[in-house]
């Protein structure tokens, strides 16, 4: 699926966890994501030009749209809450929503798995999600 970035320049994370790497979307530059990536990455729908009859309509690339929107924004409500934590900064909170979902996230505590951050990182994360 087609998105836009309408906003600031933002780095994106390609591939898959084991081989994967980052590339910056510039203002305005389109780039091809699934939708849940392009959703939780905050990019915009990539719309087209289309005809019905002869009349000329601009349409969403997706007719989905709209449903995508309500069923993702979970992943933005877990930025918030890492936001929240102190000692977790932007970078920090991104790159912890990049590796997983907060549910995600909570089986593998729970499991006693190893995370992929800092030690200090990791820590924070066992005291606030581990309980639960």
């Amino acid at each position: 699926m087609e998105f836009i970035n309408l906003g600031k320049p933002i780095k994106i994370r390609i591939g898959e966890v084991s081989n994967c790497y980052w590339t910056t979307l510039r203002t305005g530059e389109r780039i091809d994501l699934s939708a849940e990536l392009g959703l939780h990455y905050g990019l915009s729908v990539k719309t087209t030009e289309g005809k019905i009859n002869n009349q000329v309509v601009e349409t969403k690339q997706i007719d989905i749209f709209d449903e995508a929107a309500k069923t993702f924004p979970k992943a933005k409500t877990f930025l918030e809450e890492l936001f929240e934590i102190k000692g977790i900064g932007k970078n920090t909170a991104k790159d912890i929503v990049n590796w997983g979902t907060k549910e995600k996230l909570i089986e593998v505590i729970a499991l006693g798995g190893s995370l992929p951050f800092r030690n200090d990182i990791e820590i924070k994360l066992r005291k606030v999600y581990g309980k639960k």
